[in-house]
């Protein structure tokens, strides 16, 4: 008995020095000397409860018993706990066995238990009998729990569920009992400051009259729980058990076993197959005071919610995770070894991992899931129980196996300078060992260079260890006298031992304790480093959510080390740290603050850069995704200041590949600002020109190459349609173009050229929209020496196509306003478009086939416009831009034929035409497009654009219609589609698009005989 009363007591070095006979000598001392003690203060007035209670807390259960069994005799203990020993005698029993792992001593010390609490209850009344029923219900369940661990077989399972009821009646006899003593109690209105004793009494009887309701509903859902089915076959006990929990909720909810109910309520209906209820209940649990008695069943609960979340399909990992990841920091010292302490820490670490499982997260974000979820279940495995082999099997499918080595333990020092002393022969040892290890590392690895590998990596391992042991001992014997640069000096060799072990938080606490206690000198400063590096390996494992406390420390000795030692080139990089903290989480002023704090020098000058860059990013996101053009000219604006800041203050002549990045942002920056000289000027620049580097330092990425030449050729663009001699820059632009069709390699590098060259062609159309005739002329004519040199030189399909497109575009420029048809030199640009395109070999290419049918339109060949863009919708019935191009075509062909003919042909621009297999119209007409894209005007601009642009052509084609036949009544449609576009939106797209509604609404008036009055001006908003 003595052995197992005695488990779980850690052995010391010491123990493990003495001879075992001696070692029973000593315990027999300690027992007597124990005795002698408690005799000696009987004598005074031995408070014998009290030193039980002292006992059992710290593992001396044989000696308690001992003493229980003598304090009968003793002089000086009160009768009142005399007759309570058996009582004493059962707990002290029952909290052996429970620390017990030998099954024969535990079930020894169970059936002494019941003894006890039998002989009890057996013998006169006691006020302590309640508390004894209730230790024998316990017991009970006790009992049926370990006739239940492992792996029980149907008749262990059957006796554990007849004691499990077996105590559901013992508590309700108790809940029987003291019901009446209670209400006994009501009647005499007790006065709590007359009579404290009677109150105290009341107290204790309520107390264990609502636990005893807990306990019986809890023994009989324990009952149904120990069939193989419980939601079939233990389905009246867990109904019984249900009804119960509920009635001590429902009427008692201000006492914790009412409230700790909802967690039992929770766990029933989750076994019965209601997750819906069963999460209910967990959540109302979670949302209960604070309160220590609540605790267990809040782990319970939050364990009960992520079991539920993680069931559901797909996992909602991080529902579970927002609604109890907090719990995991707030498990309490007292806590760390509670069975449901470590359910809990196993079911977060499954959420953790169903989330490091989800690939579409950033890798950042799996990382830190995996890393919590890891560091979870390290620490459950480190708690006996029959959760560890879970623990230890999640742990292995994430490829960690457990630790089974024994740390070494050192001899403790016998003063402050002794530790320093064997702290700096470890500094040495383990410095000599490192050297070892490196010059073995560079040796061909054989099996034995292995092993002697690992041995040293071990033996360096333990002299760390060895090294902490010894200064946390040392640290201990300071005293006023003690030389403080010593001090400091153990402290940060502490530090470093720390750091080597990846005890990274104590490093932190250590690090940043040296720093601000030792401010200026050298060991400070590696101190605060160390703690700096160690801040910022735990953000990696910290997730986002989470890091806003560790961010502030980081923040708070970057700052330190800045300032206090402002030119040290390490210290300074803790600022830099800050900047890169702010710049994460976007706090762009912040970062522009301490970036203009900094000291002149090439740091300074990156980290403007990267500010610039990342500025860039933001306004882009603010023109396209937030549609607020003026913030994102504000950022734009900030961005170029800090670019070319950045740039100009690169001190040396090396560019790193980041730099040349840099130069190539702001010269995209000055081409969103119509300024193609300074663009020009960057990407030349003679000391950070990207031009110039690329050669040198290569391409960063797969996409910059074919990014900075086609900036370089926007930007030629640009200059030959600034110059007065656009022809002095032909060589030029032929030679960039030779390189960016260089650049675009692989699967998708035709699509990428052909993207570049159309944006190319769509700001050229732009310009020459705005051109002078003298000016057009001019360009017209570089271009077009330009493209004849290309296309004499290349047979590169998207660089033939760009050409095609950019002589279309010099055409339609060229056209006359409101001119459908091109003629002169318009048509003869249009006409070389066309023959280009009918060259290309890619004529299913719906790029290739959507510009030759628009070039047939602008020249008049409408058939076989319409033509190819029948075969276009075949294949892409959905693209609006083709569907769009073959209305206008019938549309400008009705335009041209006689009025009976006409009418047919403004029918199908607006209805429709070339019905396919279906039956349904391949071309979709005007109304048809219309009506989609009325549906989608809310989702971006283009749509909304395109809406206006058919509605207004709907109207059109029916007043054409109507004049084509003469009928009023197609006229009179017109007029109502325009009436109804501008009731519904009165803006009708824009000033110009509701002036050309505004001007065909008046001519269809004037055609129908009414007063052409236009459309009603819109209202004030």
């Amino acid at each position: 008995m003595t052995n197992s009363l005695r488990h779980g007591r850690p052995k010391s070095c010491f123990h493990r020095l003495i001879h075992p006979a001696s070692r029973l000598s000593l315990i027999t001392a300690s027992l007597l000397l124990v005795l002698v003690m408690s005799q000696d203060a009987s004598a005074k007035g031995e408070p014998a409860e009290a030193f039980v209670k002292q006992l059992r807390n710290v593992g001396y259960f044989d000696t308690a018993i001992t003493y229980l069994e003598r304090a009968e005799t003793m002089a000086g203990v009160e009768s009142s706990f005399v007759a309570a020993i058996p009582l004493e005698k059962a707990q002290t029993y029952i909290e052996s066995a429970l620390h017990s792992r030998n099954a024969a001593d535990r079930d020894l010390a169970l059936a002494n238990a019941e003894s006890a609490l039998r002989d009890f209850l057996g013998g006169e009344s006691h006020p302590r009998q309640s508390e004894a029923r209730l230790q024998l219900g316990k017991l009970q369940m006790i009992r049926a729990a370990q006739l239940l661990a492992g792996e029980p077989v149907e008749t262990e399972k059957q006796q554990a569920r007849e004691s499990y009821l077996a105590a559901a009646k013992t508590f309700d006899g108790i809940v029987s009992d003291l019901r009446g003593k209670l209400e006994s109690m009501r009647g005499q209105k007790i006065d709590p400051k007359a009579d404290p004793e009677a109150a105290a009494l009341r107290d204790q009887y309520r107390f264990e009259f609502l636990q005893s309701q807990l306990n019986a509903a809890d023994a009989i859902k324990l009952a149904g729980n120990t069939y193989a089915d419980p939601a079939k076959e233990g389905k009246a006990q867990l109904e019984d058990a249900a009804k119960r929990f509920e009635e001590l909720n429902k009427k008692y909810s201000g006492y914790s076993p009412g409230a700790i109910a909802l967690s039992h309520l929770g766990e029933l209906n989750e076994t019965l197959g209601k997750p819906d209820v069963a999460l209910d209940h967990y959540l109302r649990m979670l949302e209960e005071p604070s309160v220590d008695q609540l605790r267990e069943a809040k782990f319970s609960s939050a364990a009960g919610v992520i079991r539920i979340k993680l069931a559901s399909k797909p996992p909602a990992y991080q529902e579970a995770l927002d609604r109890t990841a907090g719990w995991a920091k707030e498990i309490r010292p007292n806590e760390e070894s509670l069975p449901i302490v470590q359910e809990f820490r196993i079911q977060l670490a499954k959420a953790y991992l169903a989330k490091a499982a989800d690939d579409s997260l950033k890798k950042g974000e799996i990382g830190r899931a995996k890393s919590e979820g890891r560091e979870l279940l390290r620490a459950a495995s480190k708690v006996p129980g029959p959760h560890v082999e879970q623990a230890k099997a999640m742990l292995a499918d994430l490829g960690i196996e457990q630790e089974t080595e024994t740390l070494p333990t050192a001899e403790p020092p016998s003063s402050f300078d002794d530790a320093l002393e064997k702290a700096t022969q470890v500094v040495t040892v383990t410095s000599d060992l490192e050297e070892a290890l490196k010059v073995i590392q560079g040796q061909k690895e054989t099996p034995e260079l292995k092993k002697q590998i690992a041995d040293i990596e071990k033996q360096i391992r333990e002299s760390y260890f060895v090294g902490i042991q010894v200064l946390r001992g040392g640290l201990a014997m300071v005293t006023p006298d003690t030389n403080v640069e010593s001090l400091n000096q153990a402290r940060q060799i502490l530090a470093y031992f720390l750091y080597q072990t990846k005890r990274l938080r104590e490093t932190v606490v250590v690090g940043n304790f040296l720093a601000r206690n030792a401010p200026g000198t050298e060991l400070g400063l590696k101190g605060g480093l160390m703690a700096l590096t160690s801040m910022q390996l735990l953000l990696n494992e910290v997730p986002e959510d989470a890091n806003e406390g560790l961010i502030r420390q980081l923040e708070s000795l970057g700052n330190f080390l800045a300032k206090t030692w402002p030119d040290d080139p390490n210290a300074a990089a803790a600022q830099g740290l800050q900047i890169r903290l702010l710049l994460k989480k976007d706090d762009f002023d912040g970062a522009q603050a301490l970036i203009d704090e900094m000291s002149a020098g090439n740091e300074r000058a990156s980290f403007k850069r990267l500010l610039g860059q990342l500025l860039w990013n933001e306004s882009i996101v603010a023109r396209t995704q937030e549609n607020d053009d003026a913030k994102s000219d504000a950022l734009l604006e900030r961005a170029k200041l800090n670019l070319q800041s950045g740039l100009d203050e690169i001190e040396g002549n090396l560019v790193e590949v980041e730099g040349m990045q840099a130069a190539t942002v702001l010269a995209k920056i000055h081409l969103m600002k119509d300024d193609s000289a300074a663009a020009l000027k960057v990407l030349d620049h003679s000391k950070y020109g990207p031009l110039h580097w690329i050669g040198k330092l290569g391409s960063p990425s797969e996409s910059f190459t074919g990014e900075l030449y086609s900036t370089e050729l926007k930007a030629l663009v640009g200059r030959m349609l600034d110059s007065d001699t656009p022809e002095t820059f032909l060589d030029r632009m032929t030679a960039t173009m030779e390189k960016l069709r260089g650049a675009y390699k692989g699967k998708e590098s035709q699509t990428k050229l052909t993207q570049t060259y159309m944006r190319l062609a769509s700001d050229l159309k732009e310009q020459l929209d705005t051109a002078t005739p003298a000016r057009k002329v001019k360009l017209i004519e570089a271009f077009r020496v330009m493209l004849k040199r290309i296309s004499d030189a290349t047979d590169d399909t998207a660089t033939l196509r760009w050409g095609g497109q950019t002589l279309m575009s010099m055409g339609e420029a060229s056209m006359e306003p409101g001119q459908v048809k091109a003629a002169g030199q318009a048509a003869d640009l249009l006409n070389q478009s066309v023959e280009t395109f009918q060259s290309l070999p890619d004529q299913n290419d719906p790029t290739t086939a959507y510009l030759l049918g628009r070039a047939q339109r602008l020249v008049g060949e409408y058939k076989a416009s319409i033509d190819t863009f029948e075969g276009l919708l075949k294949a892409k019935p959905t693209m609006l831009e083709a569907q769009i191009e073959a209305a206008k075509a019938y549309e400008a062909w009705a335009g041209t034929l006689p009025p009976n003919i006409a009418y047919k042909a403004y029918r199908a621009a607006l209805e429709g035409a070339r019905p396919g297999e279906n039956k349904k119209n391949t071309i979709w007409g005007w109304a048809e497009t219309s009506s989609k894209t009325s549906k989608l005007i809310n989702r971006n601009e283009n749509f909304k654009e395109k809406f206006f642009e058919s509605r207004y052509h709907v109207a059109l084609c029916l007043y054409l219609m109507g004049k084509a036949a003469k009928r009023d009544a197609d006229m009179r449609k017109a007029i109502k589609v325009i009436r109804e576009a501008a009731t519904l939106f009165p803006e009708l797209g824009g000033p110009e698009r509701r002036a050309e509604y505004n001007a065909l609404m008046k001519e269809a008036q004037r055609s129908v005989g009414d007063d052409p009055v236009g459309i009603a001006q819109p209202g004030p908003n």
